[in-house]
């Protein structure tokens, strides 16, 4: 063969190879199409439901009633062989458990939709409240009840090498992840960095790789599955504009769920929420440079302070030297953006919190069953008027603490929920290199990597101590408690009903 023909052979097999794939990532992330869809019942069938089996071997319409006008699905009737069977928990426990993370959506989005009629197979949506601070490492090292994690996000600061570690290997690897290993089914690593540059491909492509998985390892007794793709959606996009991911979602879990018959209970929840505000950088390293400040990968002296800088989020994570803290506090305080300065309090334990009108300081017990709480000036996290309210009540002790379960109760649905306990476990749990500092920012504002803010612009960000950050959802086939913290949703007795990987 001539070297012309030999050129222009390679010249078609590399277009070929172009081609292919051009078609895979044509095809790749496409929407699925809906198993089930569902809408009023004819007045006569007996039924308020009827739902169309649209799959390849249908049998027909199927048919809904919810029979104690909770708005939810308890009995349901199919034509093959007029089969009837009921929500899991109405008549019998489930068999199996499904249970999802579909990462940083807010309450209020999923309440909403369920107000207008979706995802009728659960109870309404409840809050849970998340970690402090708000993220997925804390979050989810908390719900999984799973080994601290390195840092608040997976660039972090290693205290015993002196140096910021980590970064985009750790998010392609999940090495030193420990919550991974507790999953069945986990966004893979190169799926993560996709998300903002195609973004409902990365979505649509990840609910079909859980809803493979899951078919092919449907006989567990408990799968565990977090799908991380949604909290990029909610930082590029409305909760209006991401309805139809919503729906798609709704899609895939109602098919799971109607071909368990009955058997399978399905817990869904988000991790934390997003603010839904459009945000910002926060001058922080500007501030502290200006205010004489060296902002560096390692700490060798007083003026030191290292601050890792990776996904766009509503705090910061700031280390020092100890004798630097209380200065530094005060400084990151006037930072434009920022909300409140968070530090442990060697001389008086606990923790104090600086807002740019006042302090407080907050202590705890040994055990966390007992709290107090002091102010000056402007009060930080709003608990004054919180604690005289429980005193009036008589249900303060003699020595002016409150009950962990009185503030979570008085606290949950606050504009700072439950910030008590989330302190506390910010300063006795969750990571392995906790922060100095922890900087909670105003919604409009986050902290983060560069390079991001050129590559798109962010409609919300999560991160902070505000609700909106805060509150995520959960619901199911039982009902749950108004608002409870993710450690408490899925008891450790729960997650022992398998043995994890």
């Amino acid at each position: 063969m001539s070297t012309k023909k030999k050129r222009r052979w390679k010249w078609w097999i590399l277009l070929a190879v172009i081609a292919a794939l051009a078609l895979r990532f044509g095809w790749w992330g496409r929407p699925i199409g809906p198993r089930f869809t569902v809408g009023p019942a004819p007045s006569d069938s007996g039924y308020q439901w009827q739902i169309d089996d649209l799959g390849f071997m249908s049998f027909g319409m199927w048919r809904a009633n919810d029979h104690n006008g909770d708005g939810v699905y308890d009995e349901f009737w199919t034509p093959k062989r007029e089969e009837i069977f009921f929500r899991p928990g109405f008549k019998a426990p489930p068999k199996r458990w499904l249970v999802i993370c579909l990462d940083g959506v807010p309450l209020e989005v999923m309440q909403r939709m369920w107000d207008r009629g979706h995802f009728r197979e659960f109870y309404r949506p409840t809050a849970v409240v998340s970690t402090y601070p708000s993220d997925s490492e804390t979050a989810l090292t908390d719900v999984l009840h799973a080994p601290p994690v390195p840092g608040y996000e997976q660039l972090y600061f290693d205290r015993a090498q002196n140096r910021i570690r980590g970064g985009w290997w750790v998010t392609l690897s999940g090495y030193h992840i420990p919550y991974i290993k507790r999953l069945d089914y986990d966004t893979p690593g190169w799926a993560k960095a996709l998300p903002y540059l195609a973004p409902w491909k990365s979505y649509y492509a990840d609910l079909g790789r859980l809803s493979d998985r899951y078919r092919k390892e449907r006989g567990r007794p408990v799968f565990l599955a977090h799908l991380a793709v949604s909290d990029a959606m909610f930082h590029l996009f409305t909760a209006e504009q991401l309805e139809p991911a919503l729906k798609a979602f709704e899609d895939v879990v109602r098919s799971i769920y109607l071909e368990g018959k009955g058997e399978l209970g399905v817990l869904l929840f988000s991790d934390h929420g997003n603010s839904q505000v459009p945000s910002r950088p926060a001058p922080i390293n500007e501030h502290l440079e200006r205010r004489g400040w060296r902002v560096r990968g390692s700490i060798e002296g007083v003026r030191d302070v290292a601050m890792p800088d990776y996904g766009l989020i509503g705090m910061a994570a700031v280390y020092c030297k100890p004798e630097a803290i209380e200065e530094l506090a005060g400084t990151l305080v006037e930072t434009a953006g920022a909300d409140l300065v968070v530090f442990a309090d060697s001389a008086r334990g606990g923790a104090t919190i600086r807002s740019a009108a006042g302090r407080g300081h907050l202590r705890w017990s040994d055990d966390g069953s007992r709290n107090w709480y002091e102010a000056t000036g402007q009060d930080p996290l709003e608990l004054l008027a919180v604690f005289e309210r429980l005193r009036a009540e008589g249900r303060l002790s003699a020595d002016g603490s409150a009950s962990d379960a009185d503030l979570f109760a008085a606290t949950a649905g606050s504009w700072y929920p439950d910030p008590a306990a989330r302190i506390r476990n910010w300063a006795t749990n969750h990571v392995q290199n906790r922060a100095d500092i922890l900087v909670s920012l105003k919604p409009g504002y986050f902290h983060g990597a560069g390079v991001f803010t050129h590559i798109v612009d962010f409609v919300g960000t999560h991160g902070a101590m505000e609700s909106a950050s805060t509150l995520g959802f959960a619901m199911g086939t039982s009902p749950l408690p108004p608002a409870q913290r993710l450690a408490d949703l899925l008891p450790e007795e729960f997650m022992k009903t398998e043995k994890r990987k």
